[in-house]
């Protein structure tokens, strides 16, 4: 049951264009506890939108009436399209694996409360925010590192609730506070690849913490650069033409540029790996070892590889020894009739193993 006061608030709270205020009242002064039924009695008939609402066990759970009202600004918010207004309750319970969980629900609940009651947010920019930086519904990652970016801005007396460059915000208040800063990995890049190369660029796309000038902060990048000619990034666009948290960040690349990945094949027993992807010319030691592995994936002799390139078995000995290095036209034979792909097969490029990437946060510099 309500008082005068709590009705006032729910009708100030409830857009009469698409629900009966009148039959949520009268339900909320006969009940204790709402039961999600509440909402199929809200909706007004023959709504022309689709209306996206919470329902038993996606995103809510019966609760007392008290903190239905509370939270009345959130189960029946609407976004007004024309006013560039995105999300609902609902994306905030999209990515949970256990979204029917009362804890998962709860801890929801608890955050919106907050940025709503304590930091006096409006609930069209709480929505809004997270799938404007992003492009995304239902990125909770981000909404929750934002709960928290939030609590910090209201720790250090600062007013900047809504930047566009988010991570990199969050990153130097996280360190203000004396926290480890956020490691951002790479992901994936053209046909779901690791990284790309275009021309005397290596091209990799994340979510990327970058300055106001576009400036990316590479201690906060999981790429471990060396010896590049710049690094500089470029902005990604969602479908609403906004910019997001996406980049691509470009690595211009020298004779004595080296570059690895975190984790790109798998994580060996648990440990976090830097994967060689790029080491220039002039930085390449050549594996001989190459050259015996890939012969026995053919089942083929030290003969059978000497006959195929056109050289003595002596030769080819001492190649697989290493002894000496095929020159160029014999390696593209080799590779031809071994079928490896790429140069860097050739490389010795020991992974890094780094746990917890406190190799990598112990660097003094990050393009050295």
């Amino acid at each position: 049951m309500i008082n005068n006061e709590q009705e006032q608030f729910a009708r100030n709270h409830i857009p009469t264009a698409f629900f009966d205020s009148d039959k949520i009242i009268s339900y909320l002064k006969l009940h204790d506890k709402v039961g999600s039924e509440i909402f199929d009695l809200a909706l007004k008939q023959n709504i022309k939108r689709n209306i996206r609402l919470v329902t038993e066990g996606v995103g809510y759970t019966v609760i007392n009436t008290d903190i239905f009202v509370k939270r009345i600004p959130f189960y029946f918010y609407v976004p007004d399209f024309d006013k560039k207004q995105r999300g609902d309750l609902l994306s905030f319970f999209c990515e949970f694996q256990n979204y029917e969980l009362p804890e998962n629900i709860e801890t929801v609940y608890t955050a919106l409360e907050k940025l709503t009651y304590t930091y006096k947010l409006s609930v069209p920019d709480i929505m809004s925010y997270p799938i404007k930086i992003t492009g995304y519904h239902g990125r909770n990652d981000i909404f929750f590192n934002w709960v928290d970016y939030l609590n910090l801005c209201h720790k250090f007396n600062i007013n900047n609730y809504f930047p566009d460059n988010f991570l990199f915000e969050y990153n130097k208040l996280l360190e203000l506070d004396g926290k480890h800063p956020i490691i951002y990995e790479p992901g994936l890049i053209g046909f779901n690849e690791n990284f790309i190369r275009c021309n005397n660029e290596i091209i990799i796309s994340g979510e990327f913490p970058c300055d106001r000038n576009n400036i990316p902060a590479l201690k906060w990048i999981g790429v471990w650069i060396e010896n590049a000619s710049y690094v500089k990034t470029t902005d990604c666009y969602s479908t609403g033409n906004s910019k997001t948290l996406e980049k691509q960040l470009h690595i211009g690349i020298t004779p004595y540029t080296k570059i690895y990945m975190p984790n790109i094949y798998n994580k060996n027993d648990g440990h976090d790996i830097w994967y060689p992807i790029y080491f220039g010319p002039r930085v390449m030691e050549l594996n001989n070892n190459v050259f015996k592995h890939y012969r026995k994936k053919l089942n083929a002799t030290q003969q059978n590889l000497a006959d195929a390139v056109g050289v003595d078995l002596r030769t080819y000995q001492k190649w697989e020894k290493g002894d000496c290095i095929p020159e160029g036209y014999n390696l593209i034979r080799l590779m031809n009739y071994l079928n490896i792909e790429t140069v860097q097969e050739f490389i010795v490029n020991e992974p890094i193993i780094d746990d917890n990437f406190e190799k990598f946060r112990n660097r003094t510099s990050y393009n050295t």
